[in-house]
């Protein structure tokens, strides 16, 4: 049996002539009275309702008003709820006013029976189930399909998402049926750069980033991710999560990054990750990272007394937390992003240092604290103007600073306007503003502010110093035949307009 969910379950008790809701057109209400609401009260019913007495009172109005109350009972978890116009007629009381009877019959609490799927070939139910924080056997409680539809679309694993239907199986059992399109398995980002030639360090930049998602058709991860820096440096990223671990709301991930700065130094960071997912989106990790720097030939040699990059050995413990709600997985109208990473632990570093005319190799140990934050929000102004804000701040507070250890700032997805890593420090902030102009999703033109702020690292002959980074630009994204493009053109105030840094991304559906 197929059950509807909207004005199809709004009954009329009583007959309605035509010329009674015509007349309700040029009346306004008057009285509202709720015969029978249980097990909600009258008066949040009666609150639910779009008019109130004293509100012109049309037929459309009037149909949203029952829909309103519908979805209400839905979100309780009486989706089969019915109402029921018990009168509709001239107010006693008011004579040039309506007056409203209603009744609303809750009908059974329902039970998840099943999940289906139509026009899937990989995901399975139990991972939309999970996604949605659903059990066979739960109350359905709350029952939103239009929210259901706008969490899985928001997850950018489907390209089509349709509300559930709801199927009864039984008495007080239902399934749901799902009506999706799956996106591609995975997408391959192409990020392309020029930056001026500048202290040796201008030319082409780029990375390439493929990201393979819903592996499985149970939302595991896997992204490698390779960027060639001018001055020699590259960097290479592998991440693997799987987001339910044993199909359960804890979360693993793990992570290897390995940068190479020409020949002074070697580092790889390794981190595994366990976190835990509540219903309401927020995410708690903890997690466990190790460092491992090995300085190159360039820095073994001494620079004054002691030696360049020490060899460094680093184990930190950390703590997190995530939290997103957005509308649109690639160009989001409205929502909130926000990640908090602590971190804290000990580091072995090991030098060698002038003792007179010979060398000596010293060892010690130091403790790192380290903090990394981003936020994102997204804020429709008027018409098709969506402001985009938030920033990102990292610190790291240690008795001894190495120059593997510090932040970097600068580049296409930092601080734009600025070449790649052009900033280093031990504490780095960026704070964007963005106003998008949004054509058809997920197209849109942009113009964009940041302003990032450096803290360099302290020296025995020099003090910590603090310095701030304007940046500008306009940038378009495009979606093509090829995949999604991205390119924007970026300045600063210190070097002439047709200086800037043009950044181009190609993301690519697999």
């Amino acid at each position: 049996m197929l059950v509807g969910f909207g004005p199809n379950r709004l009954l009329f008790a009583q007959p309605i002539s035509a010329d009674t809701l015509r007349l309700s057109a040029n009346f306004r209400l008057g009285t509202i009275h709720i015969l029978e609401s249980a097990p909600l009260p009258a008066d949040v019913v009666r609150a639910a309702l779009p008019f109130r007495p004293g509100d012109p009172l049309t037929t459309e109005r009037l149909q949203a008003g029952l829909a309103t109350i519908a979805r209400l009972y839905a979100r309780a978890g009486y989706p089969l709820a019915r109402v029921i116009i018990r009168q509709l007629d001239l107010d006693p009381a008011h004579p040039d006013r309506l007056l409203l009877t209603l009744t609303v019959e809750p009908g059974p609490r329902l039970y998840l029976d099943r999940i289906l799927l139509q026009g899937t070939r990989r995901t399975q139910p139990a991972f939309v189930a999970r996604l949605l924080h659903l059990r066979p056997g739960q109350w359905l409680r709350p029952f939103d399909p239009e929210r259901m539809a706008e969490r899985l679309a928001a997850s950018g694993l489907f390209r089509r998402v349709d509300p559930p239907l709801l199927y009864l199986t039984g008495d007080t059992t239902a399934a749901l049926v799902f009506s999706l399109e799956e996106a591609p398995p995975g997408s391959f980002n192409l990020l392309l750069g020029y930056q001026p030639a500048g202290n040796g360090r201008g030319g082409l930049v780029g990375s390439g980033h493929l990201w393979l998602r819903h592996l499985f058709g149970a939302g595991r991860e896997l992204e490698l991710q390779l960027e060639r820096l001018p001055g020699r440096i590259s960097r290479f990223r592998l991440e693997a999560a799987d987001p339910f671990l044993l199909s359960t709301a804890f979360l693993i991930r793990f992570s290897f990054i390995g940068r190479q700065q020409d020949s002074t130094y070697n580092r790889q960071d390794v981190r595994l990750t366990l976190g835990y997912q509540f219903p309401s989106g927020l995410q708690i990790t903890s997690s466990w990272r190790q460092e491992i720097t090995r300085p190159g030939p360039a820095g073994l040699r001494l620079a004054g007394s002691q030696q360049r990059i020490a060899r460094g050995n680093a184990t930190l413990l950390g703590f997190g937390l995530r939290w997103q709600q957005l509308d649109h997985p690639v160009a989001p109208r409205r929502g909130l992003m926000l990640t908090i990473q602590a971190e804290r632990g000990r580091k072995t570093r090991s030098t060698r240092q002038l003792a007179g005319l010979d060398t000596i190799r010293v060892q010690t140990r130091t403790r790192q604290d380290r903090l990394e934050a981003t936020l994102r929000f997204y804020h429709p102004l008027t018409g098709r103007l969506v402001l985009v804000g938030g920033g990102e701040l990292a610190l790291l507070r240690a008795s001894q600073y190495d120059a593997a250890d510090l932040y970097r700032l600068g580049g296409a997805r930092s601080l734009r306007g600025y070449n790649e890593e052009q900033f280093v420090g031990v504490r780095t902030a960026r704070v964007l503003a963005e106003v998008r102009y949004l054509l058809t999703l997920p197209t849109f033109i942009f113009a964009f502010l940041d302003v990032g702020y450096v803290a360099t690292a302290p020296r025995p002959d020099r003090p910590i110093r603090t310095t701030w980074h304007p940046g500008y630009g306009l940038g378009v994204q495009v979606e093509t035949g090829a995949g999604l493009l991205n390119l924007s053109y970026a300045l600063n105030p210190n070097e002439p307009m047709l200086d800037g840094r043009l950044h181009l991304q190609l993301m690519l559906a697999l």
